[in-house]
C-alpha cells in the first residue's frame, strides 16, 4: 500500500476513488483505503494534524493513457491544481499537480516500457 498524508482523509480518498475509478476497501479512525483497478498497490489517505509545505517525500506518478495534456484537464476539472509542466525533452514529459487536499502528484506520457 502507498500511504499519503492529509488533513481530511476521507475527502482526500473520495476524490481520489472518482478521479482513478477505485473502489473503497477499508476504513478506520483516520485511515482510508482504496484500490484501483490497473494498480496493484492499495492507496491509503491518513488523516495528520497539518501538512507541511514543500514537497512531499513519496507521491503518486500515473502515466497517461493517451493524451497527458486531454487526462490533465481531467484531473483539473476534478478540482486538482496544475502546478508545473516538464517537456524538455521532446519524447517524454510530465505534468506536476496538487489535488484539493494538498497531495502533489504527476501525469507523465506513456512510458515505452
Amino acid at each position: 500500500m502507498i500511504t499519503l498524508d492529509t488533513v481530511d482523509e476521507q475527502s482526500a480518498a473520495a476524490w481520489w476513488r472518482a478521479v482513478l475509478g477505485g473502489k473503497y476497501a477499508g476504513q478506520y479512525p483516520g485511515f482510508t483505503m482504496i484500490r484501483v483497478p490497473g494498480f496493484s498497490a492499495m492507496l491509503g489517505f491518513q488523516k495528520v494534524p497539518e501538512v507541511t509545505a514543500g514537497k512531499n517525500r513519496v507521491h503518486l506518478d500515473l502515466s497517461a493513457t493517451s493524451d497527458r495534456a486531454r487526462e490533465v484537464e481531467i484531473f483539473v476539472k476534478a478540482g486538482a491544481t496544475r502546478l508545473e509542466e516538464h517537456c524538455d525533452d521532446p519524447d517524454f514529459g510530465w505534468s506536476v499537480l496538487r489535488d484539493p487536499y494538498g497531495i502533489v502528484f504527476c501525469i507523465s506520457d506513456q512510458h515505452d516500457q
